[in-house]
Order: structure tokens, then C-alpha cells, then sequence
């Protein structure tokens, strides 16, 4: 799968739209905040709080969260590891597997739309660490001030759908997902996450997204579900 490479990423770098060349977008933030506080346009965004460059991690500035949703191209950008795949949705596969699903499976994105039923969901997405930045005393991570966060109308299939079709047992405990993103060194440990399974299977569990593909810099996750 192809990646984003250093070439890549100095290309985009150039290609970045500087709003307040030095001028600080956040004065709440301490000085020194881990990607500066610079407006930065990322391809098909806005200009957003550039917080981190690799991995990007872009905040969504507090006056594009007033309207009751937050747009597509002012929504925060979080990754966790650099090396962002170019994902082809033809060839793209969600995977769920694991010890408690008793019916693996592999599902194209073709198979997501026609296969499940398509419900909307509005819901907020926010970062554990929104805040991080006005912390006293600091702490290590992405120096985030109010906008790691942000309210949308999530389109796609829902969580539990999927996992009743991979026949989850009955003494599962949780769901963890794996993103695409991958590290830059082999010691890198891989960034996961988990829900527990009666969060994963509730009915108002955010759906599985199966709307227009976002740009490669977005918020959104892509990747295998393991069921235990």
C-alpha cells in the first residue's frame, strides 16, 4: 500500500497556506507548544491550528465550532504515528477477526454500502487529549487548547450490525481497532484502541463510515476490528 513519504510530506509542507506568518492563533496555549500555534491550510482544509506536523495533528480554531455542525473542512486532524497509507477504496478491506468472532470477515467498502443498513448519526468526535495545552503543570503530547473536537452528522453502518454478522460469542469483552497509520521504526509500539463490547454493540455506537471517502488528512481511522 502506497504511503505518505518524507517527500510527501515536505511537498505538503511547501504546500501549506500560512494564515498569521509567527502570529499565535491561541494566546491560551504556553509558548513553546509542541507544533507552535501557526494557521496552517492542509489539502482540502481550511487553515487550522498546526499543533504537530508528522504525524499531522491540525485543531479546529474555536470560531469554526459555533455552527451546530462542524464542517468537513474545519474538522481537527489527529494522527498518531506518521507513515499515512494513500488509501485506495477499491482495494481497501475492514477485517474482523479475533478469538471471539466465530465468523471472521472481510468486508469491501462496496460490501459495507450494499450488505447493512445505512443510518446517520450526530454525534461529537474529541480527542481524550483536548486541553492537554492549558494543563498546569504540563504534560508530554500534542499541546491541544479548545478545539481537538468537533460535532458531526456520521452517515455509514452501525458498529453493532458488523459484529452481529461476525457472530461475536457470548463472552466477549471488548473491540479493538487498528488504524492504517504505521510508525516510522520497527520498536515503535502500534497504536490501538478499544471499546467494551456492550458500548460497541449499544445501538447509538457511532456507524462505520461509509459516506465520501474524507481527504488523507482527516480524523478518521481505517483498519481490522478484533473481537476478545
Amino acid at each position: 500500500m502506497p504511503v505518505l513519504t518524507r517527500r510527501d510530506a515536505l511537498v505538503a509542507a511547501a504546500g501549506f497556506v500560512v494564515a498569521s506568518a509567527g502570529a499565535r492563533a491561541d494566546e491560551n496555549v504556553p509558548a513553546g507548544s509542541s507544533g507552535g500555534n501557526l494557521l496552517a491550510a492542509l489539502p482540502g482544509k481550511k487553515p487550522l491550528i498546526q499543533r504537530a506536523f508528522r504525524p499531522p495533528n491540525f485543531e479546529t480554531p474555536v470560531a469554526d465550532l459555533a455552527p451546530f455542525y462542524t464542517g468537513n473542512a474545519v474538522f481537527f486532524v489527529r494522527y498518531h504515528l506518521p507513515v499515512i497509507p494513500r488509501v485506495d477504496t477499491a482495494g481497501w478491506r475492514l477485517r474482523v477477526g479475533g478469538p471471539s468472532a466465530q465468523r471472521p470477515l472481510e468486508l469491501s467498502l462496496a460490501e459495507l454500502k450494499s450488505g447493512f443498513p445505512q443510518v446517520s448519526l450526530a454525534a461529537v468526535n474529541q480527542c481524550s487529549g483536548n486541553r492537554r495545552g492549558l494543563f498546569s503543570p504540563r504534560i508530554p503530547g500534542v499541546q491541544w487548547a479548545n478545539g481537538a473536537m468537533g460535532h458531526a452528522l456520521w452517515t455509514g453502518v452501525r458498529l453493532r450490525d458488523v459484529l452481529h454478522k461476525a457472530q461475536v460469542a457470548a463472552g466477549a469483552l471488548e473491540v479493538v481497532f487498528n488504524g492504517a497509520d504505521t510508525p516510522l521504526l520497527p520498536a515503535t509500539p502500534d497504536f490501538v484502541k478499544s471499546l467494551p463490547i456492550d458500548r460497541a454493540l449499544d445501538e447509538t455506537a457511532t456507524p462505520c463510515r461509509t459516506g465520501t471517502a474524507p481527504p488523507r488528512a482527516s480524523s478518521c481511522p481505517d483498519g481490522p476490528a478484533r473481537t476478545g
